[in-house]
């Protein structure tokens, strides 16, 4: 077989992730099911993460190669700058990759970029200077308000670069945020794409009988003030009558406290396995998301989309995107006053008592489900794909 028999018909396509947050967040979960999608379009994808990278069980077949320094450290302007070395060396493996386990081997690829930070951009455009591009094509999905940021020129000017580095109609801007679609568009005058949030599968998860006189309200993941947690200690010091058969499950390191006449509190470990967050999904009946406006006015909340994916009642904060996608389904009752605890809890007690909401929700869940899928999310990668190749033959 020659070098060309061998080379594939379908692209190659390319997870590069340079910090996986020892296996915190989205961050596996969400190539694990775009590496189900790309399945489903008989595509190849392969995965490239740090050496040294602290993550048991990475799964099978991921490939450990890029070099492990973390850009994303806080620091002085100083040690900031010294980082660009830093980020020449991600470079270095970055295009040792390509070279060697990509470029020979299928007649056209696509590099995804979903989580990242100007430097690791950065790296990326260095890369792309050191290996041939003319079938290299860059997807780029943002998840924050980048437009906002101080450093959004430098993002734009990474952008500019890369789209001038490969062939004309290889790059793509991709967000899972309409309002963030909107706001990044304007600013990088270009279009971004709306993609599904597919690490939504909750079909691992238990969704117990509800037992209505034990309201079980979870606030999910690490303890970080833009997810609320000063009202959380707020929520949880409250001592009233409305609190009675209510549990306050949260992770033992926020140092949450009880108080008499207050909720039940149940402290679980910081980081929990996909089996024991499924577990907590599955027996919760409120998802609490005091998430801070403006940080969350745009950016999506996995968490929030797997809430509604099982049916779950998730209270928000006004302005954010959870809001906004609570609106569109006209469940305003869900965006509530954190500041007012007493009402927070009068709340729970009203929604989870309200056949109303309740069937709305049913409803908004179902056509999550409908978008918020690998299915849709391989549509809509098929869809891309093929407008990128049509406009490279025309």
């Amino acid at each position: 077989m020659s070098q060309d028999e061998g080379k594939q018909l379908s692209p190659i396509f390319i997870s590069l992730i340079p910090n996986l947050m020892e296996g915190e967040g989205h961050i596996i979960p969400y190539h694990k099911e775009v590496n189900k999608a790309i399945k489903k379009l008989g595509w190849q994808h392969k995965v490239i993460v740090p050496v040294n990278n602290k993550v048991d069980n990475l799964p099978t077949g991921w490939d450990e190669g890029l070099s492990n320094n973390n850009l994303e450290k806080e620091g002085n302007l100083v040690i900031k700058l010294f980082r660009i070395n830093e980020s020449v060396n991600l470079a270095k493996t970055i295009a040792n990759y390509l070279k060697h386990k990509v470029i020979n081997n299928s007649d056209d690829s696509i590099i995804l970029l979903e989580r990242f930070i100007h430097l690791q951009l950065f790296a990326l455009y260095l890369a792309l200077l050191w290996v041939p591009t003319d079938n290299l094509s860059v997807w780029l999905l943002y998840r924050l308000d980048t437009h906002k940021d101080n450093t959004r020129g430098i993002y734009k000017l990474l952008n500019f670069l890369i789209k001038k580095r490969i062939k004309s109609g290889r790059f793509k801007l991709l967000t899972d945020s309409d309002r963030l679609s909107e706001s990044l568009s304007n600013y990088f005058e270009t279009s971004v794409t709306v993609m599904p949030i597919p690490h939504t599968d909750i079909s691992h998860c238990s969704i117990k009988s509800q037992d209505k006189s034990k309201i079980i309200c979870w606030w999910p993941g690490s303890p970080r003030e833009e997810k609320g947690w000063t009202i959380i200690k707020k929520i949880a010091h409250y001592s009233g009558d409305n609190t009675r058969n209510i549990r306050l499950v949260c992770a033992e390191t926020s140092q949450v406290t009880a108080v008499n006449n207050g909720v039940e509190l149940t402290l679980v470990d910081n980081y929990l396995n996909r089996e024991k967050y499924y577990h907590w999904l599955g027996r919760t009946q409120v998802i609490l998301l005091p998430y801070n406006y403006p940080a969350y006015e745009g950016r999506t909340s996995g968490i929030f989309t797997e809430s509604i994916m099982a049916g779950k009642t998730p209270l928000v904060t006004e302005n954010t995107w959870m809001a906004s996608e609570l609106l569109k389904h006209n469940l305003g009752e869900l965006v509530i006053n954190w500041e007012d605890e007493k009402q927070v809890f009068d709340m729970i007690r009203q929604v989870i008592n309200s056949d109303i909401i309740q069937e709305k929700i049913s409803k908004m869940q179902y056509n999550y489900q409908e978008f918020h899928s690998v299915d849709n999310y391989a549509s809509l990668m098929k869809k891309i794909y093929s407008e990128m190749i049509v406009k490279n033959d025309v």
